[in-house]
């Protein structure tokens, strides 16, 4: 595909744009519901960040660590990490999105290659048909 060049109008990357934001902010939903769900046990938090301060050693690490029946598991604790870095990843794309949408005029015209193309949230359909 690296040749290709889609030309596509401020408004088409707009409405594109605008239907990848509300994709993304329907993820963040769901996913600030989870993390809000973990933030509801204390004690899971404070194991969580208590522990974090810790690197993560791979087997044959440090030796031994002793850990309570209240503290939060190896798993659940990447579980977390995972969420929080998902969390940021959607945040910051919602941010790159409303930064286009908000600075691209409508009649201007645009050469975008395929990655740019996804990027901005096209899809397949047909929508704007055959130039």
């Amino acid at each position: 595909m690296g040749n290709i060049v889609f030309v596509k109008t401020g408004r088409e990357i707009k409405a594109a744009v605008q239907k990848r934001r509300e994709q993304l902010e329907q993820r963040l939903v769901a996913r600030n519901e989870s993390l809000d769900e973990f933030l509801t046990h204390p004690t899971k938090v404070r194991s969580y960040l208590v522990r974090s301060v810790e690197p993560v050693y791979g087997h044959g690490g440090r030796g031994y660590a002793l850990y309570s029946q209240d503290d939060i598991s190896s798993e659940e604790r990447q579980e977390v990490d995972q969420l929080c870095r998902r969390i940021f990843e959607i945040e910051q794309e919602l941010h790159r999105l409303s930064l286009i949408n908000t600075h691209l005029m409508d009649e201007d015209v645009f050469h975008l290659q395929f990655e740019d193309l996804i990027g901005y949230g096209f899809d397949a359909g047909l929508e704007s048909g055959p130039r």
